[in-house]
């Protein structure tokens, strides 16, 4: 039986990494509790589960928030990220099925409409289906498990650039020819497309982690 705050867990973690819940958002019991019609108790549980994987902190005075991470923080995270996707799409060139290409380019299609529609929501969830695509795609297991992982820490943050005029068509460009360096069998070409695209968000985030301090 799933618990009440198992399922806290997941909608919570829904809102984060699709930007509803921001970087430096609060989260208030009672308003939790009158959202999901539950008691304190598992909000509670699901809160100091959250504050343990990173995901919110908790302040004095403040309660518990999504977490704000510091510049260094997420410059070490996304070079890390940057060198396992880029590893992805190295591996994905040479294990690509048909079945994978169909995958990421169903993920490009979709973020290509919704750049198109400047629909930052949907674009967020179109790139995470294309990357999610490019990582199945690599054929490896234990990678596809450290980028989940990472992935948990920085998706949050990958939302903040798409408010750059212009940065929506941009990354998907970047996407295109990902794909096709991938599509071209072409390892090391994707490879470093992945590393520059990770690398180019992450070196926007500072300057607009400045409004949230």
């Amino acid at each position: 039986m799933v618990r009440a705050s198992d399922k806290l867990i997941e909608q919570l973690k829904h809102e984060i990494f699709s930007g509803l819940l921001k970087p430096g958002d609060q989260l208030e019991e009672a308003d939790l509790a009158r959202r999901f019609g539950v008691s304190r108790t598992p909000i509670r549980e699901a809160i100091r589960s959250m504050v343990d994987c990173g995901l919110l902190e908790t302040r004095p005075r403040k309660g518990a928030m999504v977490r704000i991470l510091t510049a260094k923080e997420l410059n070490d995270l996304f070079e890390v990220a940057a060198e396992l996707e880029g590893m992805a799409c190295r591996l994905a060139s040479d294990m690509l099925t048909q079945s994978d290409k169909k995958a990421i380019q169903a993920g490009l299609e979709q973020c290509r409409v919704a750049a198109k529609a400047a629909d930052i929501p949907a674009y967020a969830a179109a790139n995470l289906e294309f990357h999610s695509a490019i990582h199945k795609a690599s054929g490896n297991a234990w990678l596809v498990d450290q980028l989940v992982q990472i992935q948990s820490r920085i998706n949050v943050y990958r939302l903040m650039p798409y408010e750059v005029l212009g940065r929506l068509e941009k990354s998907f460009e970047e996407h295109r020819e990902i794909s096709e360096a991938i599509f071209d069998k072409n390892g090391l070409h994707a490879n470093n497309l992945m590393r520059d695209h990770m690398m180019l968000q992450g070196s926007r985030l500072p300057s607009l982690l400045k409004a949230l301090a």
